[in-house]
């Protein structure tokens, strides 16, 4: 198969998967990479005109002379086969493969998206930017249109200002959930499809909880639910990014410890007395707080501060650039860069996630455009060979999850959707801190004699991102408790556990579950930095990942060093690429292979979105520059507030900016200033509407950006079929995002709503491990099963 098959090593989970990539752009593109990463076979057949990747700027820097492709083409397209369209009957394609990724609408489709003109169809992946039932496809430089259109944009709300998410995320992200949709459906659907703007609102499924929660709450104030919903993640402080003596840091405060430990640490044990700094005060003095501290994170280099954290429990984060991470110990140690060679020679990311015992190659090839035009001679099979499908999850399927917060449940809810038997395992010690405690009353409830005043089932955030599981409470710290976790372990199929690196280890489980894998278990493990390499032991809290994944140096105006957002994006991008993980796996046991421990950093599935920064600074010796609100490539992008929200728009070419420039000078006179400048002053005087009107009229693209609370009272959410109502046991019917991926036509949907404490406990030890009652009498007696949070009442057992 020549050095092209590089990633498909006989370990690869994906070997002998084949993927047929007529796709261009970002979405399909990086779906694809990210199969071929984990050992498949994909074949890019590129269009006479090109992908017009190859030409897309990372930034507005010195860009190198053509015919060179672009960094962001290179990251997206190393370890491919290219094959030029002309070159390629489409049956002998769709005939060779298992999974076709198009980018196409359904008006535009065409030979390659024909699958059941061959005996045995493919499975089609169609990831477009608004649905193959929409008129256009979407280019590249529709991202920030994209996020919007989504609700992302408007979640970035800081200080009056809005930023867009750096590079192509949403479209990302959907290559992401396109590869999901990919393994999800293979063997048992012929079509998948993924768009863009689902796949941007889901990156903000925290706020987007809170406010359908408010929205649809069984009492009329929807406003004041909402700021109680989302008050435990906003508005802390000190956050955001401080300037130190070589960079930018992240401070974390979101623990209770962080504060007093931060302030030992700044040799100011005063200002934990100081009542300008208490806990509820401290926002509103933030400024003053940040003149208190700035000169101790001025006088300290990135590292040192970082040291200090990890040596003292403290969270925080340095915020790492690509050219940083060509020469960080910790990546270097794990082995996430590579090198790639054809082509291009230089840095690249080599690999998604790390795997025990097994080694990825650390050279990626990039294919010459047309270079495998040959591969498809006649000598080779046209029919797909004779393999165990590839069908990793099925009905009974069982799933244990160890998790906190957004991206481990997050995997959970996505394979309970896919019809896994998903069982979390919680203590009543230590809830969920997206639990979050409630009086029913101050939700506008009511306690009965079987829900207490207070209660832990009533978070929006939980209750959206663990629908469709059940919950067992045990208690690991206790030796009876253990014994049953191991017993669940034993009988699983997936272990799921997203919280620091010592968990199981420190309750001397690790020994246990690396025995359970050699016989077939596929265990995950997914700390902030990942579990191996020396900063480990970095707290996983959603802005100090943005630090280190690469976000806040390109997050944020261009004059700004480094900015986080408030959305923690990164637990959205880290838990539908361990989805991806869990589901090649699977499909890897499925062919008859061993089981997985998955060692998965939720910095580096970050960096996967920021991938073509390493390849500039291999390249180039440079970082990709910070554009604000502008489009790569584009003559003009930005938002502007009009007199009743706000707009995003896109001047792709010259051509169209003249056009602009024309609209202004019949409007008021365009002066020569910047286009942007005279543009804000001319938009602050109309309406969204009319403003859009106008723009497209001279060219330009726009769209109203819009918030989740106004997607939902439009109805855009249930058209798009990204709304789900569910009936929960306390909380009562509420509205939550669904999920972006639909198979044959059908949304995925996680069935049921998320589970109560202890709720399952006997009934999920009764049905996995044949427990008697009188074994979980005694359980419960000695507290190793069924405890609850203080204050709470168990809503399950005797």
């Amino acid at each position: 198969m020549g050095c092209m098959d590089n990633a498909a090593a006989p370990h690869a989970p994906l070997a002998g998967l084949r993927v047929l990539e007529v796709a261009t752009g970002v979405a399909g593109p990086y779906a694809g990479r990210l199969l071929a990463m984990l050992g498949a076979t994909v074949v890019k057949v590129e269009p006479v005109e090109g992908d017009p990747a190859r030409t897309i700027p990372v930034d507005g820097g010195p860009q190198p002379p053509q015919p060179s492709p672009s960094p962001l083409f290179v990251h997206l397209n190393a370890g491919k086969r290219s094959v030029r369209a002309e070159s390629l009957a489409p049956q002998e394609g769709l005939a060779w493969a298992d999974v076709v990724l198009s980018d196409r609408v359904l008006r535009d489709f065409g030979p390659w998206e024909d699958t059941g003109s061959v005996a045995d169809p493919p499975l089609l992946v169609s990831v477009t930017a608004w649905g193959t039932g929409h008129d256009d496809p979407g280019s590249p430089s529709d991202e920030l249109l994209v996020q919007a259109a989504s609700g992302l944009l408007a979640a970035t709300e800081q200080d009056g200002q809005l930023w867009r998410f750096p590079g192509w995320q949403s479209q990302y992200l959907a290559g992401a959930y396109a590869a999901a949709a990919a393994l999800a459906g293979l063997g048992r659907h012929s079509r998948a499809e993924v768009t863009w703007v689902g796949a941007a609102r889901s990156a903000v499924e925290c706020q987007a909880a809170a406010t359908l929660y408010g929205v649809t709450a069984p009492r009329g104030d929807e406003r004041e639910e909402e700021v109680r919903q989302a008050g435990f993640q906003t508005n802390t402080f000190p956050s955001g990014a401080f300037a130190c003596a070589d960079g930018y840091v992240v401070p974390g405060t979101v623990r209770g410890k962080d504060w007093t430990t931060q302030c030992a640490l700044y040799g100011r044990p005063d200002l934990v007395l100081d009542p300008r700094f208490s806990w509820r005060e401290r926002w509103r003095n933030r400024e003053r707080l940040r003149a208190e501290i700035a000169d101790w994170y001025l006088a300290r280099t990135r590292r040192e501060i970082f040291d200090l954290a990890l040596e003292s429990g403290w969270s925080a984060g340095m915020v790492l650039s690509a050219q940083d991470v060509l020469t960080d110990p910790h990546l270097r140690e794990r082995g996430f860069v590579g090198t790639v060679s054809g082509a291009v020679r230089g840095a690249i990311a080599a690999r998604p996630w790390r795997v025990e015992n097994t080694t990825p190659p650390g050279t990626v090839r990039l294919a010459l455009r047309g270079e495998d035009d040959g591969w498809f001679e006649p000598r080779r099979p046209r029919t797909r060979p004779d393999i165990s499908p590839l069908w990793p999850i099925r009905d009974g399927v069982r799933v244990v999850e160890l998790t906190w917060a957004w991206a481990g449940p997050f995997v959970g809810r996505f394979l309970a959707s896919t019809g896994a038997d998903v069982i979390r395992v919680e203590a009543g010690a230590h809830p969920d801190g997206w639990r979050t405690r409630f009086r029913l009353r101050d939700l506008g409830l009511t306690p009965d004699e079987h829900h207490a005043d207070v209660t832990y089932d009533a978070s929006a955030q939980f209750n959206s991102l663990n629908r469709g599981k059940r919950a067992v409470s045990v208690d690991l710290s206790l030796p009876e408790g253990a014994q049953v976790f191991k017993e669940l372990v034993a009988t699983a199929d997936v272990l799921v556990v997203n919280m620091n690196h010592r968990v199981l280890a420190d309750r001397g489980l690790d020994g246990f579950v690396r025995e359970q894998v050699e016989r077939g278990l596929v265990h995950i493990t997914m700390p902030a930095l990942g579990a191996v390499g020396p900063d480990r032991a970095m707290p996983g809290f959603g802005m100090l990942t943005e630090a280190m994944g690469g976000f806040a140096a390109r997050f944020g105006s261009p004059e700004e060093g480094a900015r986080t957002s408030p959305t923690y994006y990164p637990d959205a991008v880290s838990g539908v690429h361990a989805t991806v993980a869990v589901l090649a796996a699977l499909a890897a046991r499925a062919k008859g292979g061993p089981g997985a421990a998955i060692d998965f950093s939720q910095q580096e599935a970050l960096w996967l979105q920021f991938g073509e920064g390493i390849v500039l600074a291999g390249q180039q010796g440079r970082s990709p520059e910070r554009l604000g609100n502008a489009e790569p490539g584009a003559a003009e992008a930005g938002v502007l507030a009009a007199a009743d929200g706000h707009l995003a728009y896109v001047v792709a070419t010259e051509r169209e900016a003249r056009s602009v420039r024309e609209l202004l000078d019949r409007e008021g006179g365009f002066g020569g200033r910047p286009l942007h400048e005279v543009l804000a002053a001319w938009a602050a005087h109309r309406d969204i509407e009319t403003a859009c009107e106008a723009l497209r009229a001279a060219g330009a693209r726009c769209t109203a950006v819009q918030h989740i609370r106004s997607l939902f009272h439009s109805g855009a959410l249930a058209e798009e079929r990204m709304l789900e109502l569910v009936d929960h046991p306390v909380a009562g019917k509420r509205a939550y995002l669904g999920i972006p991926v639909a198979l044959d036509g059908e949304p995925l949907r996680a069935d049921g709503p998320a589970p109560m404490f202890d709720q399952h406990t006997d009934e999920v030890l009764t049905e996995w491990l044949g427990y008697a009652p009188e074994r979980l009498a005694a359980l419960r007696k000695d507290a190793a099963i069924g405890t609850v949070p203080k204050g709470s009442r168990p809503p399950a057992g005797p």
